[in-house]
């Protein structure tokens, strides 16, 4: 009898092939996707709501990239460059050549100086450019080199090398047609005449919006350690140097520096700072963390108001998935394909997400215009965007479709059975689950709703700050003459006055005055001493803000000197040196003291100037504090005793400013046709763009407060509602057992208050926490303000209570005794 072959039984294999779990997984998709469809409201509202939670996080990320981490574009790893300048915020050439030689931290150092230059001698008419004095290491250092021509070599920088000069892009576009011979043209620079070596590659733009660099060829005043030359250097971190390495570095050079040169550097302290922090302020990392976490707050009430509504969809359809797991389903199975159908939602709301990202960089773009760096970064969703979206688009498909899963898989199969549709009250884990939801939608809002509340009352104690000036009916304009053309003091006068004689000639204007820096903005600070006064070491000195100014200073500004008098064109170099003082400056030094008469002297980088003797005292004019709270000390000189290169012109007219700009520009241009002229600007004007980050900043956060606030209000209003709607035979009994409509209105709004008072409550506590992230950028106003905790605790209860009153008002109107055949 032969024997029959045996065959080996393999073991059970509880796992699907790869081709059938792939298979049923497309079935899920598509079973998701005719759900979808059946239910076009419900899908479009989930969608529209995950997608404006995404899209605005996805935003936020762009710009926050671009501003704190990306720096300039095209910059070869930009995280990399730092930016060194000093506690006085202005860079010595010497000290620039030592920090260079000595600092160990870097590849390289480069120094750069913005300049504004006149460019003439093409087909075009004369026109005024930004432009970048820099080192000729610059541009190796930032990895980029030029898309024509080349880049600056070692010769260019020398004294009495041939002048040239390298274009941006949009310059060699719109001024000359993008020639592709235009290397070795020749042009004028302030009327010298000038090479054109090279053109940078489009969007390319350093150290800010500069449109053309020329290299720095420093004078000769700036060769010695008593002249500062420039406002910054930047640097690129060497191989495994960190921003912190370098700042204990270059304090150490600082130090010997102090020693090797008292007089000049015993105060000065190298400073080291990113790109956020030198660009856009030392706030700017607190104020990006604080709207990224505000978009993050938008994002979670999105996902819980997805989730509520999911899970008030699952309780409806219990009794279906009860019979599938009866029948054979898995509980695993059932998981999948929920969590597939919330995934699937997030998906596309990624994709609509997107383009509402796109919508907003455009926006805020365009709301940014006016700072200096709006024409410099580049807020592209580029590469790491779209990862980031993709990234919190899962993130959202599984947190929103976690609830349903969690409600639905431990569900009693044989109680689900039982259910009988609309008149089966969901339970009260379901109902806790959604409670527990909706609060977490009203502490998040309560916390942005907070967060906006102080970024509200910061704003306008900005703006109806008194800065001691009218800013109304002013034009400023922005004057460099160089010392090329105007070498010395009577030079520079000279020029002014005939400025000056020229502009008040224009019709429209009342009267011109000159200062060396507009109101609120910053001024040189300098040691000074008082006649009488015990002397003292360098080092303790005490410091002033300091700046010279034009007769009509304060007529044209609308300020006052209320002691005294004004200068007057009879103090000029030759007569008695004076100064005028702020009634701050007077205050503190003779407090019961008449200021006029008395004597003061400035030590100007340690060196002792010449005594003034005080002349007048003038009402207090904000100086070097955008926030327009603090009245600092100033010391005013007549700008002929101390003529200065830069010099800003204040014009009031008795027409509107703006109107006057060309003619300004055409008057400077007749009397030197070689003078770079910014375009004039109103002085009101310009107060607004200074504080375009922080109006942005708080427009974002009334943005998300409001979206959130609607969010919550409609999760309030869909949980209450749908509690109604479950409980209509319940709501029928209790009628026709003599409920009052009082008593079923009650019953209502309880189902509301619980979530809304725990949130409330809940909210509040975080916001205390929370806010304080904001207490750097705050004027004015505490990070736990409680007049600002109760308004928006009002601005949360309102429509709130208006969310409960529609479903309320459903409940009263509710037959009893339909409700009793309800089912």
């Amino acid at each position: 009898m032969s024997e029959q072959p045996t065959q080996k039984r393999r073991p059970a294999d509880h796992s699907l092939p790869t081709s059938t779990w792939f298979e049923s997984l497309l079935h899920d998709i598509r079973h998701a996707c005719r759900g979808m469809r059946r239910s076009p409201g419900f899908t479009a509202i989930t969608v529209m709501t995950l997608a404006i939670g995404i899209g605005i996080n996805a935003a936020v990320f762009t710009v926050a990239r671009a501003s704190l981490f990306k720096g300039f574009p095209l910059v070869k790893n930009g995280d990399r460059i730092v930016y060194l300048t000093t506690n006085r915020n202005a860079v010595r050439y010497p000290d620039f050549l030592d920090w260079r030689a000595q600092a160990a931290s870097f590849e390289g150092i480069a120094l750069v100086r913005g300049v504004f230059t006149t460019l003439s001698g093409d087909s075009g008419a004369p026109a005024t450019y930004f432009t970048t004095e820099i080192t000729t290491n610059a541009f190796q250092l930032l990895g980029v080199t030029p898309m024509l021509g080349r880049d600056f070599v070692a010769s260019d920088q020398e004294a009495g090398a041939a002048p040239v000069v390298i274009l941006r892009h949009d310059i060699w576009r719109s001024r000359f047609g993008q020639d592709p011979n235009i290397i070795g043209r020749t042009v004028r620079l302030n009327g010298v005449p000038t090479t054109i070596v090279g053109v940078m590659p489009p969007s390319f733009s350093f150290a800010e919006n500069q449109s053309l660099w020329i290299p720095l060829v420093p004078a000769s005043a700036a060769l010695t350690r008593d002249t500062f030359y420039a406002r910054y250097a930047f640097g690129r971190l060497a191989v495994g140097a960190t921003i912190e390495s370098a700042r204990v570095e270059m304090d150490t050079i600082g130090r010997r520096l102090a020693a090797t040169y008292p007089r000049t550097n015993g105060n000065l302290v190298p400073v080291v700072r990113d790109f956020g922090e030198f660009f856009i302020g030392a706030s700017a990392t607190a104020a990006y963390a604080a709207l990224w976490g505000a978009a993050g707050f938008v994002l979670l009430i999105a996902c819980s108001n997805v989730a509520n509504l999911l899970l008030q969809r699952a309780i409806g359809r219990s009794r279906d998935i009860a019979v599938r797991i009866a029948l054979g389903a898995s509980r695993g199975r059932i998981l999948r394909q929920l969590l597939v159908e919330s995934l699937l939602l997030s998906g596309v709301a990624g994709v609509v997400g997107w383009w509402i990202a796109q919508a907003a960089v455009r926006a805020y773009t365009l709301a940014r215009g006016g700072g200096v760096m709006t024409d410099v970064l580049s807020y592209t969703l580029d590469s790491r965007v779209l990862t980031y979206l993709a990234a919190i688009t899962i993130a959202t498909g599984l947190l929103v479709g976690v609830p349903a899963t969690i409600r639905l898989t431990r569900s009693s199969v044989n109680r689900s059975l039982r259910a009988s549709g609309p008149g089966f009250t969901e339970g009260m884990g379901g109902r806790r689950l959604s409670d527990v939801l909706v609060t977490v939608e009203v502490a998040l809002t309560l916390m942005l709703l907070s967060g906006a509340g102080l970024m509200t009352r910061s704003v306008l104690a900005v703006y109806s700050a008194e800065v001691g000036v009218n800013t109304s009916n002013v034009l400023t304009m922005s004057m460099y003459i160089p010392s090329e053309q105007y070498p010395d003091a009577a030079s520079r006068v000279g020029f002014y006055q005939r400025l000056v004689t020229r502009l008040e000639s224009v019709p429209g204007v009342e009267s011109v005055a000159l200062g060396t820096a507009p109101p609120t903005e910053a001024i040189a600070r300098s040691g000074y001493e008082l006649a009488g006064a015990d002397a003292v070491e360098e080092e303790a000195r005490p410091t002033v803000a300091h700046l010279a100014v034009s007769p009509d200073y304060w007529r044209t500004l609308q300020a006052r000197v209320v002691s005294g008098r004004e200068f007057s064109d009879l103090d000029q170099a030759s007569t008695l040196p004076v100064a005028i003082v702020n009634q701050t400056f007077a205050a503190r030094n003779w407090p019961r003291e008449d200021a006029v008469g008395r004597r003061l002297r400035m030590h100007l980088d340690g060196v002792p100037q010449e005594w003034l003797t005080v002349v007048g005292v003038a009402s207090d004019i904000v100086q070097d504090d955008r926030t327009r709270q603090e009245r600092k000390a100033v010391v005013y000189v007549p700008y002929q005793q101390r003529p200065s290169q830069n010099m800003f012109v204040f014009a009031r007219t008795r027409v509107a400013p703006e109107n006057l700009a060309p003619t300004f520009a055409s008057q400077v241009y007749e009397m030197d046709a070689n003078l770079p002229v910014p375009t004039p600007m109103p002085l009101a004007l310009r107060f607004d763009r200074a504080y375009a980050f922080e109006r942005n900043l708080l427009m974002a956060f009334l943005l998300f407060a409001t979206v959130a606030l609607l969010l919550a209000v409609v999760g309030l209003y869909a949980t209450v509602a749908h509690s109604v709607s479950r409980r209509i035979q319940e709501i029928g009994i209790r009628m026709a057992v003599g409920a009052t409509t009082r008593d079923i209105r009650r019953l209502v709004f309880r189902q509301g208050a619980l979530p809304l008072g725990i949130g409330l409550v809940t909210g509040l506590a975080a916001s205390l926490a929370v806010t304080r992230v904001l207490e750097s950028v705050l004027v004015r106003v505490s990070p736990v303000d409680p007049a600002t905790l109760v308004a928006v605790s009002l601005v949360m209860i309102i429509p709130a209570a208006l969310g409960c009153l529609l479903p309320a008002r459903h409940a009263v109107r509710v037959d009893p005794v339909v409700a009793l055949r309800y089912d």
